[in-house]
Formats: structure tokens, C-alpha cells, sequence
């Protein structure tokens, strides 16, 4: 026990520099205490918080200032210091409440020591044998931290700089001598690195600040220091009271502080009630009543989903900053601050909200609404309580998942909004329905790719639900839709026409809308069908007569495209890609994308956009004018459709059919006919890239020349001797070489032929629109008479070489059939040379 000379009252008023040096105690906080937090980069708020009131405090000057009651017990100190003249050790104190606070003034006190020229002063008075009177019994490193700090200086005016230019106290001690790296493992010495930067910053040239610190009468800062044992508590009952080892959240603290605003409006609120009240509650009654009950109930069912604590703080805090950033946004507050990478909400603190003039009364209002629109209630099983039937356009379950995970992407952000939009405005399950078709068809055939396309089309969707209208009635009405895809937005205004007439367009839109390939986009079948040409002249579909023709061509259409697209929207490689071989008979439908490269549509991959920019859905997308290149491509498909021998039940036999229907017409002499016949062409474009000019046409593996490519004419006669099974002996392996970059050449490399101790190869490339052979020597040898009559029987000539190497010989054919012919003599030739 401390020696019966030392006093320690209950409740006495105390500066943290008295508890030290006037009562005589070592300060040593706990075990059981969790890790000095304030200093932690998520608890940024806290930190300024806390530093502002001690800066108003000591800019203020008023003495006494309380920061609440320090508990805690004095005990004997078992630990050896050296007395000194100056201080003797009279006891341990340790907290078990007030850790934060005591750790943020001893960082105070260091720091304001530094710029004022008292280090030695503070070093007396609170170390003892170089051994601080103020550290962690949580880990030894933490306990060293705290002697070296007590013992050593830095220059403050000659900081180092961090990552961001600043000067930084915490890059300067790592960079000291004295700095274990070991030490950065620990948390506590990294919240006090971190601590002590922001001190910096609040407190930089408030040298007057030290003595009012440590007055000895007077001090500026103190609070009222509570001795547990006198009160006979132990620790063991004094952690399950104050159930330390839980500290508060991040949401916790974010709570109190928001319901403290909350309480803090004083114009008039809607009318709130709840249940157990006969009267009205204010805004905040119902606040605080409704977030500790139903509206936590609701969150706790999906605790996890965001994180793993067993909590619902960070899925409850990603909720409210999706729907404070749409507020904001839509009240042209245009903080982009609210956004991260991708369009992830960041998380802001209640700092960040405060200091943005976020949270007004307003915005509760919204909020408070957002939280009983989810809750509707009830809950079903615990969970939402869903206002539809299971439908393809909005899985209320499976987008408030992604939004309190904080991975909704913009069109599921937009939908989001949209739907809680429409059940704020009392839409019957019906026309939320309808509403919530028109809205999935809108934002997911719209590219959006910045939050500028993000914030108008926030905009249009609370436009369009601020007309209080049936939302088919006003498609019908032509109403202007800002932001969507001007061709999405005119097929769902003839959609719209449409299904207003009967029972039985809706059934055949909506079916051919939700197969999994369209997914919502089926315009090209309304064009096809006659009915876009209808409509851009009469500006409806309101037709004499009824219209049968214009529904059995839609159905016809419909039914085609359903099967063809069911085949391949996994991969075309499943039949072969002979679809796009047959759309390639009626005209040349590639997308573009630079001068002369060009798509096949032949991938489903997304990567590099290929699926938003290059696909099949890119090419149907409706044309604005008759007659443009993609009215044009688009053609083609029709044609496909149109054909006779196409057939909706066998897909793929029918298009095989159609193919070779062409190829009989017009044989292999072109570009076209080659990947026409031959399927394996397409499955060299993994992304469906290629080169076409005038000069030649290359397929791209990927997207890119810099990756491996390969020449159409050269591979295909490759993949032609395979298929024809042709014997190329006496060469005994044939292989493409691929390559890459511009001017990289590409061929077919014929190897293995040896005669008369002399090794030979051929390659053979396509360039100048003919097929280039050249066969030379491997090594130094010289051509067997044999060789070179064979050679020149089949029109080869010598090319003499100008450093001497051994002659080559070329030839030149025109077509891929003549250079298989000439492959095929060539070899024979040789084979009789071999024999002989």
C-alpha cells in the first residue's frame, strides 16, 4: 500500500501533471484495458473532437476545466524505481476508466514540451531513471515506447515529410535511432504515432499552452480522480458494470452524436406516433425509439452480410450513406466527396456529415421514411417483408444485400432509388410492377460509367416520379426521359403503345423481354416487325384494323431470335459459330472499333467491354435513321431470319445449311468464304478481335496486336492440309508460328526434311494478297540437284543472298487452293527425291 503520508481523495480535482508528480503515482494502465484507440485511423472523428474541446479549453485559459471522472486503484508498486531528490514513487495507479483520456494528455504534455522548450522540465518530473511514470503494462513494446518518448527529443521545426508532403511526427521518430521496427506490430504505439500527428497539427506554436498544463495551483485541464478501492469494488465487478474489453463502435459513437443532432432541431416534425403512445411523438422520439427496436431488428437478420464482427453497425452505416449521398445529390448539393473507386460509398464519419452540412432536419425526415419503407411494419421471418411477388426486374431482398455490403453498381443503385421512390408515392403492386419493368429496362441497357451519368439519371428517374402518373401512360404521352439511351427510351414508348392494346402484346413483350440474352432490349424485333417503321410516322401504333399481321411477325421474330440466342449465350463455340458464319453470308456485320479493327461478336467475355461494346445485344440496339451502318448490319440478321432454310428448332443445322448454301454459290476465294467454312478461325479471337485493310487481315488473340496474332489466308491453309488430312512428308511437323506487334511476321513453318546430310524448312505466309513460299537450308549446306529440281519443276526461283548465306527459293500463288495444290506436289516431289 502507498505510505500513509500520501493522501488521495475520492473525487479530489486533479491535472493529469499532479497525479503524477504531486501525488507521487506511476500511471500504468492495465491488462484487461484494450489498446490505446484514439489514435486508430477509423477513429478520426473522436480525435477531433476530443483535441478541439482540450484546444478550447487552453485557448480559453479558464483553470478547472473537468473532463469527468478518472476510476481506478492505487496499489503498492512492486516495480523497482529509484528514488531521485526530485520524486520519490509513493504508488501504482490503474485506471480502469479514463485510459483514452490519460494517454492523450500524456501525448499533450510531450508534445507541447517539445515546441516550448520544457522536454527537460517534463522529464524530471515524470521519469524516473530514464523510466516513464506514465506506460502500458498491455505489451512490453508499448512500455519501452513510452520511456524512449519520455527520454528523447525531436526538433519540430525540422520534421520529416509523410507520403503527402507534410511534415509528420510519426515519420520522424520511426526515422530516429531510437525506433525499434518491431515496434510498428504494435496498435497502441501506432494510435500514438497517429495521435501525435494530429496534435501537431491542431496544436503547431501553442507554446503558452505548456504551463497552463502543469500549473501547479491552477491547471487549466483536470478531472476528478476516483480511488475504486475505497468503494471496495473489484476489478472483476467493476469490468462487468462498465463492460470494458466492449468498446463502443464506430456506429455507437456515430449514433449518440447523430441522435444528439436529432434532438438538437427545433422546427416542426410530420406527425409520428408509436404504439404505446396515445399521442404524437416528436422527430425525435420516434428516431430514437425506432433505431434501438424495429428498425435494429431489421438489420440485426442481416448482420455479417459486411462484414464478420456479429454487429449490424457497418451494414446499417452503408444503408445511410447511400441514402444521404441520393438526398444530397438530388437537392444539388453535388458533394463528390460521397464516392470512392467504382462508385462505392465511402464512409464518412459523423465529423464528415457535420462538417458538410449533411444531416438537417430535412434529411432525417427522408431517412426516418427510408427506415419504415423497409420495415413496413413487419418483418417476414425476421427479414423484409417484400412489397412484390418474386419478379426478373427488382429482387428487393438481393439489392439491400448488395447496398449494406456497399457493392451495388450504379444501375442497381438506380433501381434502389427507383423502387423506394415508387412505394413512398403509393404505387399499387401492379403499376410497381410496370414501374419497376420500365426502370430495370432503362438502367440496364444505359452505359454508366461516371458519376456524372450517375447523378442525371438520379435526377430523370425522380422526374419521372414527381408526375404522379402511371408510368406506361406517360411513355405513351411521348414525355421526355433525360439521361437513358435515346433508343431504350423509344422502344419503351412503342412498348408502351403496345401493351396498352391488349392482353396479348403485353404477354408476348414482356416474355421475349425477360429471356436472359435481351434483358429488356428487344427493339430489333419491333423494327423487324414492321412497328418502328410504323411508329416513327403516325408517332403510335394505333393501326386499322387489328393489327394481327403486325403480332404474327412479331411472334415469328421473337421465336427466332429466343432460339438463337438461347444457343449461344453461353458461347457461340457450342454450335460452331455458325451463327455469326451465316450472318457473314448476307454481308459483312462486324462492329468497329478503331480505322480497321474490327468484332466478330463471337465472344460473350466482358473483359475490355467486349460485352457492352461488341456484342450482338450492341448491334441490335434500335437505329435512329433507316439506312446508317447499323440499320445496315442489322439487315443481315433479318436476312438470316428470313431465309428459308432457317428453322427455329434446329437451330444449328439450319444455319450449317445456310452456310454451305452460300459456299456453293460463291467457292473459297475470298476472305469471307474462308471463315465462312471454317469454324476454328473464330475460336482464335479469344475476344473476337481483328485486323482488316486493304493490305491484310490479321485475328487478334486478344484485343490488341501487341498480344499473338495470326495472319486469315496463311492460317487457314494450315488448318485446310489438317482437315484434308494431306500427307506433307518427307517434312515431318507442320506448325503455325503466331507473333506479335505490328511488323511481326506470322506463317506456317514446314520442318524435319533432311536429304543428303542437309536439313530444310519452308515457310509460307500471305502477304501482297498472295501466298509467299520460301524454302531454304538449315546451317551452312548447299541444296541437293535433287531438291532444286523439284523445286524449280514447280516454278520456284534461286534468290541469291548478299552476305553469302546459302540461296533460298520462292514462289508466289494467288488462291488458297493453288497453294495447297502447290504443297501437295512439292511434297510428292520430294518424296520421290527421298526414295530414289
Amino acid at each position: 500500500m502507498p505510505s500513509q503520508d500520501i493522501v488521495h481523495q475520492s473525487g479530489e480535482r486533479l491535472s493529469f501533471f499532479q497525479l503524477i508528480s504531486k501525488k507521487r503515482l506511476r500511471v500504468e494502465i492495465p491488462i484487461i484495458q484494450r489498446d490505446y484507440a484514439q489514435g486508430r485511423p477509423n477513429q478520426k472523428a473522436v480525435r477531433k473532437a476530443f483535441l478541439d474541446a482540450l484546444y478550447g479549453y487552453l485557448k480559453k485559459g479558464t483553470p478547472l476545466r473537468d473532463l469527468d471522472f478518472v476510476y481506478g486503484s492505487i496499489v503498492a508498486d512492486d516495480i523497482k524505481l529509484e528514488k531521485t531528490e526530485n520524486h520519490s514513487v509513493a504508488g501504482r495507479f490503474v485506471p480502469l476508466d479514463g485510459q483514452q483520456r490519460l494517454t492523450t494528455l500524456f501525448l499533450l504534455h510531450w508534445y507541447l514540451a517539445q515546441i516550448s522548450g520544457r522536454a527537460e522540465f517534463l522529464r524530471s518530473a515524470l521519469s524516473v531513471k530514464g523510466r516513464s511514470l506514465f506506460t502500458y503494462e498491455t505489451r512490453t513494446s508499448s512500455s519501452e515506447f513510452c520511456d524512449a518518448l519520455i527520454a528523447n527529443d525531436i526538433q519540430i521545426k525540422d520534421l520529416l515529410c509523410n507520403e503527402t508532403g507534410t511534415g509528420s511526427i510519426e515519420a520522424t521518430i520511426r526515422d530516429t535511432g531510437w525506433f525499434y521496427l518491431s515496434w510498428s506490430s504494435d496498435p497502441t504505439i501506432r494510435s500514438m504515432l497517429t495521435m501525435l500527428d494530429a496534435i501537431h497539427d491542431r496544436f503547431d506554436g501553442c507554446t503558452e499552452f505548456f504551463d497552463l498544463l502543469v500549473d501547479d495551483e491552477v491547471p487549466v485541464i483536470t478531472f476528478l480522480f476516483l480511488n475504486l478501492q475505497e468503494f471496495k469494488l473489484t476489478d472483476d465487478l467493476y469490468i462487468k458494470m462498465n463492460a470494458r474489453g466492449k468498446p463502443l463502435t464506430q456506429f455507437e459513437n456515430f449514433k449518440a452524436r447523430l441522435e444528439k443532432k436529432v434532438k438538437s432541431f427545433s422546427s416542426p416534425w410530420p406527425e409520428y406516433r408509436l404504439g404505446f403512445q396515445d399521442r404524437p411523438v416528436s422527430g425525435y422520439e420516434y428516431f430514437i425509439h425506432k433505431i434501438d427496436t424495429d428498425w435494429a431488428d431489421l438489420f440485426w437478420s442481416y448482420r455479417n452480410e459486411a462484414s464478420t464482427d456479429n454487429t449490424y453497425d457497418d451494414e446499417l452505416m452503408n444503408f445511410m450513406a447511400l441514402v444521404i449521398a441520393n438526398f444530397h445529390i438530388l437537392d444539388q448539393n453535388l458533394e463528390r466527396g460521397f464516392f470512392g473507386v467504382g462508385g462505392s460509398l465511402k464512409r464518412w464519419s459523423f465529423t464528415d456529415y457535420d462538417e458538410h452540412n449533411c444531416l438537417s432536419q430535412r434529411l432525417i425526415v427522408h431517412l426516418i421514411a427510408m427506415f419504415d419503407l423497409l420495415h413496413r411494419g413487419s418483418l417476414s421471418e425476421g427479414k423484409i417483408n417484400p412489397y412484390l411477388e418474386p419478379n426478373p426486374y427488382y429482387s428487393e431482398e438481393e439489392t439491400f444485400k448488395a447496398v449494406i455490403k456497399n457493392t451495388t453498381s450504379y444501375p442497381e443503385k438506380l433501381r434502389f432509388y427507383g423502387f423506394y421512390r415508387a412505394v413512398e408515392n403509393g404505387l399499387r403492386e401492379d403499376e410497381l410492377l410496370s414501374w419497376m419493368r420500365v426502370i430495370f429496362n432503362l438502367t440496364e441497357n444505359t452505359i454508366i460509367n461516371t458519376l456524372d451519368d450517375y447523378y442525371q439519371l438520379l435526377g430523370s428517374i425522380r422526374d419521372l416520379a414527381e408526375q404522379d402518373t402511371p408510368i406506361l401512360e406517360l411513355l405513351c404521352r411521348d414525355i421526355d426521359v433525360e439521361g437513358f439511351l435515346g433508343a431504350q427510351v423509344t422502344e419503351e414508348k412503342i412498348k408502351a403503345h403496345l401493351i396498352s392494346k391488349s392482353p396479348e402484346w403485353r404477354s408476348e413483350i414482356v416474355a421475349i423481354e425477360n429471356h436472359p440474352f435481351f434483358r429488356g432490349q428487344v427493339g430489333f424485333i419491333l423494327k423487324f416487325s414492321g412497328i418502328v417503321d410504323y411508329y416513327s410516322k403516325h408517332g403510335d401504333t394505333n393501326w386499322n384494323g387489328s393489327g394481327q399481321q403486325y403480332l404474327d411477325e412479331f411472334r415469328r421474330y421473337a421465336r427466332s431470335a429466343s432460339a438463337v440466342f438461347s444457343a449461344i449465350r453461353d458461347s457461340s463455340a457450342r454450335i460452331d459459330y455458325s451463327w455469326e458464319r451465316a450472318v457473314l453470308t448476307k454481308g459483312v456485320y462486324f462492329t468497329s472499333t478503331t480505322a480497321d479493327r474490327f468484332n466478330l461478336l463471337s465472344t460473350r467475355l466482358a473483359k475490355n467491354n467486349v460485352e457492352r461494346d461488341h456484342s450482338w445485344k450492341r448491334l441490335l440496339r434500335l437505329p435512329y435513321n433507316d439506312g446508317d451502318p447499323w440499320d445496315c448490319r442489322q439487315s443481315f440478321v433479318r436476312d438470316v431470319f428470313d431465309d428459308p432454310k432457317f428453322d427455329s428448332d434446329d437451330v444449328q443445322g439450319s444455319l450449317e445449311k445456310i452456310c454451305t448454301a452460300a459456299m456453293e454459290v460463291s467457292p473459297i476465294n475470298d476472305w469471307r468464304s474462308l471463315l465462312i467454312s471454317t469454324p476454328d478461325l473464330f475460336r482464335i479471337c479469344n475476344q473476337g478481335f481483328i485486323v482488316k485493310n486493304n493490305k491484310e487481315i490479321v485475328l487478334l488473340h486478344e484485343s490488341q496486336r501487341n498480344h499473338y496474332h495470326t495472319e486469315l489466308y496463311s492460317k487457314f491453309l494450315e488448318l485446310k492440309i489438317a482437315a484434308d488430312n494431306l500427307d506433307f512428308s518427307p517434312f515431318q511437323s507442320i506448325y503455325y508460328h503466331a507473333d506479335r506487334g505490328a511488323e511481326a511476321l506470322t506463317y506456317v513453318l514446314f520442318s524435319g526434311f533432311r536429304l543428303e546430310g542437309q536439313d530444310y524448312q519452308m515457310k509460307v505466309w500471305y502477304q501482297g494478297h498472295q501466298y509467299q513460299f520460301l524454302f531454304s537450308t538449315i546451317g551452312d549446306g548447299s541444296f541437293s540437284l535433287k531438291v532444286v529440281s523439284a523445286l524449280e519443276h514447280l516454278g520456284f526461283h534461286a534468290e541469291e543472298s548478299l552476305d553469302d548465306a546459302p540461296v533460298k527459293y520462292r514462289s508466289r500463288f494467288d488462291s488458297p487452293g493453288s497453294a495447297q495444290q502447290a504443297i501437295i506436289e512439292l511434297c510428292a516431289l520430294l518424296r520421290r527425291s527421298t526414295d530414289g
